[in-house]
């Protein structure tokens, strides 16, 4: 079986890690350099994943199946003094962090800056390849938007842009840059 993307990533991420005392060197916008650190939770079984599946009543993306069976949850980009607010949440967390019902299909997975990830069970059902949504920590589902991307292509992007919220970031032009800062 070849490796998916999110083996790439979670293997190159893990060696830059390992090769730098558990930190990485990021610089991020205007200048700011920052020293993170990750960390991955063990992977969660084939087991649990169909104990779990059947309880939920929804089949999971098999993408982010595969990332639970790399790592059950992780923490991104935390500061080693200040920590941070990049969790992707282990899956028998789910319902403990989740106020919401479950059951309306949506499936929250993760923690983002005030910006809750969610998956929706219901478009992945139905065959909808862009089955993400990002909503505000305190919003409802309805209130939710759609990122237009899988689990898989968010956690790429989520890495490549060094833990960033790119889902909200504008385009700028040189005409307005300087103008909206």
């Amino acid at each position: 079986m070849s490796e998916t993307i999110i083996d790439k990533t979670i293997i190159s991420l893990k060696k830059r890690l390992s090769e730098n005392n558990n930190l990485l060197i990021l610089q991020l916008n205007e200048g700011y350099v920052t020293e993170p650190t990750c960390n991955f939770n063990e992977p969660f079984t084939d087991k649990g994943i169909k104990q779990y599946i059947q309880e939920l009543g929804y089949d999971l993306p098999s993408d982010y199946i595969a990332f639970l069976k790399i790592c059950n949850g992780c923490n991104l980009f935390d500061h080693p003094v200040y920590g941070g607010e990049s969790y992707l949440y282990r899956l028998e967390d789910i319902k403990l962090l989740t106020y919401e019902e479950p059951t309306e299909g949506y499936l929250k997975i993760g923690y983002f800056y005030q910006d809750n990830l969610v998956i929706d069970l219901k478009k992945y059902s139905e065959g909808q390849k862009n089955y993400l949504l990002v909503k505000g920590h305190i919003d409802n589902f309805y209130e939710a938007r759609e990122l237009n991307m899988n689990f898989e292509l968010w956690f790429d992007r989520f890495i490549m842009s060094q833990g960033s919220k790119f889902w909200t970031w504008s385009n700028y032009t040189a005409e307005n840059y300087y103008y909206l800062r």
